[in-house]
């Protein structure tokens, strides 16, 4: 039996759990008995399979499959490991061209204090430190030398409340943002809806939709103009 799920897209990392993009728990899996979750995005009124992921009995993620604009072949596969404890130790990303990204995760006890990704050129992708594993996340950057920053700060577990950075293509062409995040939950302490305290030409919001067994099954993005909320993009789940 399939059931239809969705998903929230923000940041990806491993500091609570590995699904922070939909704000779950793994255990959510594990008790659910998921073995295999696939990804849909509509947008246009175009449905197209996203990810396809697999998990092991405990809930952790074991592979993951990324598709990109409508392909019937994947782009790349992320193969996950585990150490004795449970705890996420590395994973290796390897994509369609024959390039490879490897991620290496560092902790105290059981506590993640930072991930590190290398390339096939032996640089560093991007550099995620952990100062505090319940309210803060910071990231670096780089291609040869360091060209960004980003710090995120939460509410609760997997939610944001705030997210700012600094980003350099050059020395004088530099940027920043700081974005704040209005949460609303349901008396589950389900995220229900995003609104970003962000000045836009347009107000956007974010939607999140459960089953009864407290899986997220829908993710949908509007933007409001003249005071109508138009449906911009949806995202589905599908659980096996």
């Amino acid at each position: 039996k399939k059931t239809i799920t969705v998903l929230a897209v923000f940041i990806c990392n491993f500091c609570f759990s590995q699904e922070m993009d939909i704000f779950q728990r793994d255990l959510i899996y594990q008790k659910n008995k998921i073995a295999e979750r696939t990804t849909y995005r509509t947008n246009g009124g175009y449905l197209q399979k996203e990810i396809v992921t697999h998990y092991n009995t405990k809930g952790q993620k074991t592979k993951q499959y990324w598709y990109w604009n409508g392909n019937t072949v994947f782009n790349n596969v992320e193969t996950f490991y585990y150490s004795n404890l449970n705890l996420l130790k590395s994973l290796v990303d390897s994509f369609a061209d024959g390039g490879i990204e490897k991620t290496a995760f560092f902790y105290k006890g059981k506590n993640l204090i930072n991930r590190v990704t290398i390339n096939q050129n032996n640089d560093t992708c991007y550099f995620r430190y952990y100062p505090d594993k319940k309210t803060e996340i910071g990231r670096w950057y780089r291609d040869g030398k360091v060209y960004r920053h980003d710090t995120t700060f939460f509410e609760k577990e997997n939610v944001k409340l705030r997210y700012s950075g600094t980003e350099c293509t050059n020395v004088d062409d530099c940027h920043s943002w700081h974005y704040q995040f209005q949460n609303i939950f349901d008396r589950k302490g389900n995220l229900i809806q995003v609104w970003p305290d962000i000045v836009m030409p347009y107000i956007s919001f974010k939607k999140y939709i459960y089953d009864n067994r407290g899986l997220l099954i829908k993710k949908q993005e509007f933007d409001v103009v003249d005071t109508k909320a138009l449906l911009r993009t949806e995202y589905y789940f599908v659980y096996e």
